[in-house]
Parts: structure tokens; C-alpha cells; sequence
């Protein structure tokens, strides 16, 4: 205690209140980020799933088609019918209105019993959004689990359903990964580490059993728990189905995450940072309705990254020589278990090849985070809202 006394003592007589203040920031964000880096998100890389029964339940894979798109007829199609699982079926909500593109995939469906394809007519005075055309596939599913994805999106492996289908063997909610497809110019790392990012906070919620988000291009669920909660909520909006539509599944549900490298979609890159951030963006408006533990979370942990750099270069700049050394070696320490985790968890979705992309990132990622939110706060986004 006396020892304490003299070093604050020293403190106070160097630094001043206002030095100790200083000081005292720097130390609680770097400890709050380590939390959050080597705790929260460290358990991602270590993290066992559910192993498996031996049951192998049936699964229906719905999706919905909006585009005639002749990759999805000669590269994705044949990929979601080759998984090697005998129990599974692919239902697809076909919303073209390409009569070309309709009868190929009809005809498909003629020589292949595991395809089921609803055809819906659009009609400019009643659009059909997502929500709607997905709860006509899962009505429309032979069997009782339901794995969706969507038609932009690639399975990373032949093996993808069974090893999702492992988490209907003990849960009706299944949270699993979709990357993005790999690229090595600059702005696909960053996208493809975004991903990763934003996928640690989700992954590592779930894995810690509080679920609020998962990915409707490779999400898992019972037609139980679908229909006990009547379905898709938040009708009026064009977003909500990872998010708010997972919070409420998971408020009664038994979770289970699946990740591993043969459990994984990756989606197709559309452009560059300018359409990664306008996504972002439009998807980011549900936040607003998250609860508010959650938002405390979130929040917490960018609001921590965001402060504590500038906390540090005004430690460098104000304090003695002693002290700016401390405050320079904590952000070296900071940097490097971010870049130590990131890297493990990067290789656990095996996202690989983008950690060159990662200081920037960090350094870049609260504030852009920020100015999304300021952004969304007086701009509205286009598409949100039916």
C-alpha cells in the first residue's frame, strides 16, 4: 500500500491530474481490448463443434433466384446438387420472370428428384421481397430442416450440408460463416477481412451463447421454431432476416455454430470498397433495434479501438519520457494480439491470404464504423424500407 502511495505520489508530482487522467485512459482501453481480442473473439480459433450422433437428419436447402444468371445454372446448381449427403433436397423460389431461364431450370428439375422449384409471377403493383419468396420455399420443403442460402452465394465443398445438417442433430437454430470470394487486389482483401471482422463479433457471441446475428447465405433452422414464431418478422423493411430475425429465433431455440472449412459459402464480390461500404451501410440501419446488451457490446468494443490510439499519441506528446515509452509499448502490445488473433481466427474461416490488409484495417475500421452510423443517423438509405 505504501508502495502504491509513492508511485501515485510520483505521478502526481510529474504528470499532474490531468497526466494522471491521461494515463489512466490508455491503460483501461488497452485492457478493455484485450478482453475483448484474447477473450472474447480468442475462443473462435479454439472453439470444437457439435460433434455428431450418427442421425444425419434430412435437410432442405431453400433459396430464392431472382436473376437469370447462367453461372447460377452452370456453376452454382451443380455445386448445391452434388453435396455428398443422402438426405437432402434443394427448394428454390424462381422470381426471373426470364421464361428462357424458368423452363432450363425445370427441365433441370424434370431429371433431378432432389429439386424443387416454385416459379412466382412478379407484378410491379405487389413486389416480392425476400422474406416472401423464402417463406414460399420453406412451405414448399419436403422436410422439416431448413438450411437457407442464396443464389450469389458458393458452397466451399461437396461436404457443406452434412456438415451443417450436424447441428440440426442438437439445435433448431444453426449459425454458420459465408466468406467472400477470394481475390488478391487490394480492395478484395479489405472486403474479405471486413467480412472476418465483422463475422468475430457475431461468430464469438453465439459461441458464447448469446446469439443476435448469423447469415441468411448459409443460416440453419427448423420449420418448428420458424412457424412457432410466425415467420419472418419486420415485414415492412427489406432487411432484418441475419439479425433481427435471428433474435428472435434465439430467444427460445437451442443454438448450435458450425464452423470449418467444409461448412462454409463464400458469396460473390460485386465491387470494390464503394459497394462494400454502401452494403454495410444499408444492412447496418437494424441496429437501432438490437437490445440494448448487445448494442453495449458492439459499441464498447469499437468506441475502445477508436479512443485508444489517439490516447496514446496524446501520451507520446504530453507526458514524461518514462511515461511515453509505457503508453507507446502498450499500443505495440495492442497491435500485436490483434494482429496474433485475427490471424488465427482469419485461418479458422479460412479466409487466408488477407493479413496484409490487417494494420490498416484495425487502424481504419472503428472510424469508418462511426461514419456509418453518423451517416445512417441523417441520410436515409435507399432500400431499407418496403
Amino acid at each position: 500500500m505504501e508502495q502504491f502511495s509513492q508511485a501515485y505520489a510520483f505521478l502526481w508530482d510529474v504528470c499532474g491530474p490531468w497526466g494522471i487522467a491521461l494515463l489512466a485512459g490508455v491503460v483501461l482501453l488497452f485492457l478493455i481490448q484485450c478482453g475483448y481480442w484474447a477473450g472474447y473473439y480468442g475462443r473462435i480459433p479454439s472453439y470444437r463443434n457439435a460433434t455428431s450422433d450418427g442421425s444425419r437428419p434430412a435437410v432442405s436447402v431453400a433459396l430464392v433466384v431472382r436473376e437469370a444468371d447462367d453461372a447460377f445454372l452452370e456453376e452454382t446448381l451443380p455445386l448445391l446438387l452434388a453435396q455428398e449427403y443422402d438426405r437432402y433436397e434443394i427448394v428454390i423460389t424462381e422470381l426471373t420472370g426470364d421464361v428462357e431461364f424458368g423452363e432450363t431450370l425445370a427441365m433441370i428439375a424434370e431429371h433431378n428428384p432432389r429439386l424443387n422449384v416454385t416459379r412466382m409471377v412478379r407484378d410491379p403493383r405487389f413486389p416480392i421481397s425476400d422474406k416472401m419468396a423464402l417463406n414460399v420455399a420453406i412451405k414448399a420443403a419436403r422436410y422439416d430442416n431448413i438450411l437457407l442460402t442464396t443464389a450469389d452465394c458458393r458452397p466451399a465443398s461437396n461436404q457443406w450440408v452434412g456438415r451443417m445438417a450436424r447441428g440440426f442433430e442438437h439445435a433448431d437454430l444453426v449459425i454458420g460463416y459465408c466468406g467472400m470470394e477470394g481475390g488478391n487486389r487490394f480492395s478484395d482483401r479489405m472486403i474479405r477481412l471486413g467480412r472476418v471482422g465483422h463475422a468475430a463479433r457475431w461468430i464469438g457471441a453465439a459461441m458464447h451463447g448469446h446469439p443476435y446475428r448469423g447469415m441468411i447465405q448459409n443460416l440453419g433452422l427448423t420449420k418448428a421454431i420458424y412457424f412457432a414464431n410466425h415467420g419472418f418478422n419486420h415485414l415492412n423493411m427489406n432487411i432484418g432476416m441475419d439479425d433481427l430475425f435471428v433474435q428472435k429465433l434465439a430467444a427460445g431455440a437451442r443454438t448450435a455454430t458450425i464452423v470449418s472449412a467444409n461448412s462454409l459459402v463464400r458469396q460473390k464480390i460485386w465491387g470494390g470498397l464503394r459497394w462494400w461500404y454502401a452494403d454495410r451501410r444499408l444492412q447496418s440501419n437494424t441496429f437501432r433495434f438490437y437490445p440494448a446488451g448487445v448494442r453495449f457490446r458492439i459499441g464498447l468494443e469499437l468506441w475502445s479501438r477508436a479512443l485508444f490510439l489517439p490516447a496514446v499519441v496524446a501520451a507520446v506528446v504530453l507526458l514524461p519520457a518514462e511515461l511515453k515509452l509505457f503508453a507507446a509499448a502498450l499500443w505495440l502490445l495492442r497491435l500485436l494480439l490483434v494482429l496474433f488473433e485475427m490471424r488465427r481466427i482469419a485461418l479458422r474461416l479460412c479466409e487466408r491470404g488477407v493479413m496484409r490488409v490487417a494494420p490498416l484495417y484495425d487502424l481504419c475500421s472503428p472510424y469508418y464504423e462511426g461514419w456509418m452510423a453518423l451517416s445512417r443517423t441523417f441520410k436515409r438509405s435507399p432500400g431499407v424500407w418496403r
